[in-house]
């Protein structure tokens, strides 16, 4: 088979921001059915650092704005000409978008919903046009492939007419997570942490990831104990949050936060490892992977209450109300003092199966 891909979304994957969800399940794909030709679309030019294998074709179709309309041009005509041309025999919508003009049968892949929840930080015109068209991507799709449990809830309330064509698929966890031994987290936390213990927090600096409220937490932690305690901010900038970052200028504790925008997966990884907790304080994320990951890493997490991280965590992770602020510092706080607490949730910790059955993406 000829299989197109849109797959302009991998190139806003990194390790921190997005987990290479979509990078690591295209490669996993590509390389799991060298029987098939993939055609995959981009609106600039790839990385030259992912190597794709030789069933491979890339196609640049340049988006030149990010403009709703210069978007929706893009997806609708000059894709659909694109794949017209390659003369395809299955499209997949890598990004949950399909256009709606294209008559080859097509499957969407959904990895977040948040713009159902109303999740700060997402414009508003972008969560219309997201919820006026997705019902309509699910309609025409043949196959809905979703990334959790989460999603599949979320998907059947919002279109339960798809019950019959929704397939989860989970995304594996890379393999760099494990465990650390006691001297490699003494060099990590050496190395970024003035030697001493820290939170760490996965994810852009974004309003959805609700940073603020989780500053006052961590502000209250400091009041309550003085402790030496530092947060990691781990994950790149964005427009949308640099408010939280100006915002830092002028925080008490400033000098105890640490911002790392860019690392790669394996320093993530140890980041990770070496962490006496994982905070997540995203509610609507679709898929909550740094959860996952500090499951393989053998690391407790503080999490906001939401149904991602519940499925991810579940009794190893120590929710807090979220609409409680008090709630959220006084679990951190909670945590760092009460070292049997801290044994228990270690105890409580399932790593994932990741048997990942990539069949289901081009399978009928």
């Amino acid at each position: 088979m000829r299989i197109g891909v849109n797959a302009s979304c991998v190139l806003q994957d990194t390790p921190a921001d997005t987990g290479n969800i979509a990078r690591d399940l295209l490669l996993g794909l590509c390389n799991h059915h060298p029987e098939h030709q993939f055609i995959l679309f981009f609106d600039q030019d790839p990385s030259a650092a992912i190597q794709w294998p030789g069933n491979v074709t890339t196609v640049v179709i340049p988006l030149s704005g990010t403009q709703a309309w210069r978007r929706y041009l893009w997806l609708e005509w000059k894709l659909v000409s694109a794949m017209k041309k390659q003369q395809l025999d299955l499209f997949l919508g890598l990004d949950g978008q399909l256009p709606l003009r294209n008559k080859i049968p097509a499957q969407l892949l959904i990895s977040d919903m948040g713009f159902l929840h109303g999740a700060v930080g997402i414009p508003a015109t972008e969560q219309r046009f997201l919820q006026k068209n997705l019902i309509k991507y699910i309609r025409q799709a043949k196959k809905v492939i979703v990334l959790s449990n989460t999603l599949e809830k979320d998907v059947l309330q919002y279109a339960p007419e798809a019950a019959g064509k929704v397939t989860v698929l989970k995304p594996a966890v890379d393999a760099s997570y494990h465990p650390l031994e006691w001297e490699a987290r003494e060099e990590v936390k050496e190395t970024y942490a003035g030697r001493v213990e820290y939170f760490a927090v996965v994810g852009r600096v974004h309003p959805k990831n609700n940073l603020m409220p989780l500053l006052k937490a961590f502000s209250a932690l400091k009041r309550r104990l003085h402790s030496n305690m530092k947060l990691l901010l781990i994950g790149g900038h964005t427009a949308a949050g640099n408010e939280i970052i100006e915002s830092l200028t002028s925080y008490k504790y400033r000098n105890d936060v640490i911002l790392l925008p860019e690392v790669d997966q394996a320093e993530l990884a140890r980041l990770v490892a070496g962490a006496y907790a994982l905070v997540y304080p995203p509610r609507f994320e679709g898929v909550a992977m740094p959860v996952y990951a500090a499951m393989q890493s053998e690391v407790p997490v503080i999490a906001l209450d939401g149904a991602a991280a519940r499925e991810a965590g579940g009794e190893a992770v120590l929710f807090a109300d979220p609409e409680s602020l008090e709630d959220l510092a006084d679990k951190m706080c909670l945590l760092y003092k009460d070292e049997q607490l801290r044994s228990r949730l270690l105890g409580n910790i399932k790593k994932a199966d990741w048997a990942t059955a990539l069949d289901v993406l081009i399978t009928d």
